[in-house]
């Protein structure tokens, strides 16, 4: 495991920062600060195993590409060249107050393939696309490609309140491929709770009336989304920003909680 030094600027064809003499970029997106992670180690490009990337990562790599903070989702949308750079680190481990990714401790990789099969890629809030919701790449054929969702059947999705005095107040869970899980409470807000409330056919309580999160305690199964992020006027839960389906870094404590008035 080598130790990464220094912090520096380049541009070159995709933006990125100089860490020490070796590089980290973001690339295959429609801006400078989106994209798949690359860093430059023994002379080659190489990517990150997604299931090894996480928020405190993000939030290093945005600041230190000077793009802010990271948004909910990573949202490049657009596909790398089928003959991409391997796989070269397993995880990056962040607290994510490190000033560059060369502060993190760097994984390199020792299995044969990726757990997830998936890379790693961030979405800062420096510039916005619109309409993408990509967290990382999948893996076909022709080599790695950002999944595309108009070619994919729609999948079954449910939601419910379980665990409360009725079906307008309880945790929140969701069903997808046919299995219920829940949601994590991290960047829960109002908005959230109202389209939640909107989709389900009950009525939206006021903020101010709630008070502290209501809580409906633990779930069972999977945790299917968290960073949850919604503006309040999307029509189903499934609209809003979020990370994908399935990864997360909470535990059943935190399963979000939703109060809801009876239509």
């Amino acid at each position: 495991m080598g130790g990464l030094h220094g912090l520096g600027l380049c541009l070159a064809l995709c933006f990125g920062a100089v860490i020490g003499s070796v590089p980290v970029r973001l690339v295959g997106g429609r801006s400078r600060c989106h994209g798949r992670v690359e860093l430059l180690q023994n002379g080659a490009w190489g990517s990150i195993c997604a299931s090894g990337w996480d928020r405190a990562a993000s939030r290093v790599l945005c600041r230190e590409l000077g793009c802010g903070r990271p948004r909910l989702i990573p949202a490049p949308c657009s596909p790398p060249a089928a003959d991409g750079p391997p796989v070269t680190l397993q995880w990056v481990q962040c607290s994510g107050q490190e000033p560059a990714l060369a502060h993190c401790v760097l994984q390199p990789r020792d299995a044969p393939s990726c757990p997830s099969d998936r890379l790693a890629a961030i979405d800062c809030e420096g510039e916005r696309v619109e309409g993408c919701r990509a967290l990382v790449l999948e893996w076909g054929g022709s080599g790695w490609a950002w999944p595309d969702p108009k070619s994919r059947p729609a999948e079954p999705f449910g939601l419910r309140l379980s665990g409360g005095p009725g079906r307008c107040a309880g945790r929140l869970e969701v069903q997808r491929n046919g299995s219920w899980g829940t949601v994590c409470d991290d960047g829960w807000s109002a908005a959230n709770a109202a389209v939640v409330c909107q989709e389900l056919g009950c009525r939206e309580v006021p903020a101010e009336l709630l008070g502290d999160r209501p809580r409906f305690g633990p779930g069972t199964g999977r945790i299917w989304l968290d960073d949850v992020r919604c503006r309040g006027q999307e029509g189903t839960l499934q609209d809003c920003a979020h990370r994908a389906w399935g990864y997360h870094d909470c535990t059943h404590d935190e399963d979000v909680g939703v109060v809801c008035q009876d239509p």
